[in-house]
């Protein structure tokens, strides 16, 4: 990586943001409300259940059976399935991601974004339905033939309820339904053998289709976006999930992000700079955050001192002019949590973690403020941190030099108020009210 290629790319890049900035204010964006809700491969709640919402006959969409019909269209099994007038989708149906039903036939839809498969997951759904339809079999046979021998009955009784169980596969069909139309692994399928468009057992078979959200289920939307007609929500929420599936695989960027960036012609050849960058990224971190030190010392010159964390992912400030309290006073900070999180804070600095309690009774008389002066969540369940109510948390990808600095500025003149309260009260000796608490009295 050379400076000129390096400086080509962020030239580039900076262009880049230039143009996107332009979008913006002539109305382009990539917002989407059902993203801003659910997370893109949320297979149960974004995916299972906005599927639900529109399969379901009983949906609040008001269009009965229609987006079923469209759906078992598009998969190729509206003939097979039969009749949709009383058909009855579920949501979580012993643990099936969808289940559709007319009493007749039934669909098994299993939905796997990136989740892996459970254990003989598939083969327990497919006992799970074929039992239970069985059963019911069984019991509107016993009604029919009540008056019939008992005894005979009994003796029968085994042998009629496996050709019922027999019987009830051929009525079960499995969709497992996945971004690009993979199969299930074996572990799933159990006993079950993929051979052809069916399941195998033995002399049992059910039928099976791997769809995907690439092409059955894009299928499916256009033609569901068509039929809403000029129901204008409906065709937003429609309209919302296509793009949301869209996404997920991969059939349409985010206008304005880095992908976006590096997909444009002739900015490939910075893939190999970025992935450097992102290889060295704690001296990318650090070095951020070294600008900030030198955009402060570059304005106060020595008057506050400014530690850039060995981590790299910090650095705090102080006032020179409180050296010798340094391990007992109000540092303006920030830091990269574990979480990919920014803080900007204001952190006192060093003290007997053991009486936090206490310590906080004496702070409060010292600087003459009470408990809203400080973060109350840290307040209350943060034994080894005490932070001042100006406290904020930001995405990574938001933090910039210049929302440190105004957060430093916005700060500065406070603290250093607070630190020569605390530092006339340190002075005072034995009279001292925060003496007593300091872990190192050099």
């Amino acid at each position: 990586m050379t400076d000129e290629n390096l400086g080509l790319l962020l030239e580039r890049f900076r262009e880049f943001t230039i143009d996107i900035e332009a979008r913006k204010k002539r109305g382009q964006n990539d917002f989407n409300p059902l993203l801003c809700v659910q997370k893109l491969d949320d297979e149960a709640n974004m995916h299972s259940g906005f599927l639900y919402a529109l399969l379901n006959p009983c949906g609040e969409h008001y269009q009965d059976d229609l987006f079923l019909k469209l759906f078992l269209d598009s998969i190729n099994l509206k003939k097979w399935f039969g009749d949709t007038n009383n058909a009855e989708v579920y949501k979580e149906y012993k643990n099936i991601d969808i289940y559709i039903t007319n009493n007749n036939k039934h669909i098994i839809i299993e939905n796997k974004i990136w989740a892996r498969d459970q254990d003989r997951q598939i083969e327990r759904y497919i006992e799970a339905i074929a039992k239970e339809q069985s059963l019911e079999s069984s019991l509107e046979s016993s009604d029919i033939d009540s008056n019939d021998d008992m005894k005979s009955s009994e003796i029968e009784s085994s042998e009629s309820e496996t050709k019922q169980v027999n019987k009830a596969y051929e009525n079960i069909a499995v969709l497992y339904l996945t971004p690009d139309a993979k199969d299930p692994t074996q572990q799933s399928l159990g006993k079950w053998e993929i051979q052809g468009d069916y399941l195998i057992n033995e002399n049992n078979q059910v039928r099976y289709k791997a769809i995907s959200y690439n092409n059955e289920m894009i299928d499916w939307l256009d033609s569901a976006l068509n039929e809403a007609g000029g129901i204008r929500n409906l065709r937003m929420a429609i309209e919302c999930y296509t793009d949301v599936v869209k996404r997920l695989t991969g059939q349409k960027e985010n206008t304005m992000d880095l992908q976006a960036f590096f997909n444009k012609k002739g900015n490939e050849q910075f893939l190999e700079i970025a992935l450097e960058l992102v290889a060295r990224r704690d001296e990318v971190l650090k070095a951020h955050f070294s600008a900030i030190k030198r955009e402060i010392e570059s304005k106060y010159k020595k008057d506050y001192e400014i530690n850039v964390w060995d981590s790299g992912r910090g650095v705090s400030v102080r006032h020179s002019k409180f050296d010798e309290i340094h391990n007992f006073c109000f540092y303006i900070a920030t830091e990269i949590t574990d979480k990919e999180k920014v803080w900007l804070e204001i952190y006192l600095w060093k003290y007997d973690i053991e009486q936090k309690e206490k310590v906080v009774i004496k702070i409060k008389e010292v600087l003459d403020v009470n408990d809203e002066a400080f973060d109350s969540y840290r307040l209350k369940y943060k034994k080894w941190y005490l932070a001042l109510k100006e406290f904020e948390e930001i995405d990574l990808i938001d933090f910039t030099q210049e929302k440190f600095i105004n957060f430093f500025e916005s700060v500065r003149k406070q603290i250093d108020e607070f630190n020569q309260k605390i530092k006339d009260d340190l002075a005072k000796g034995q009279d001292s009210k925060l003496r007593k608490f300091l872990t190192d009295n050099d």
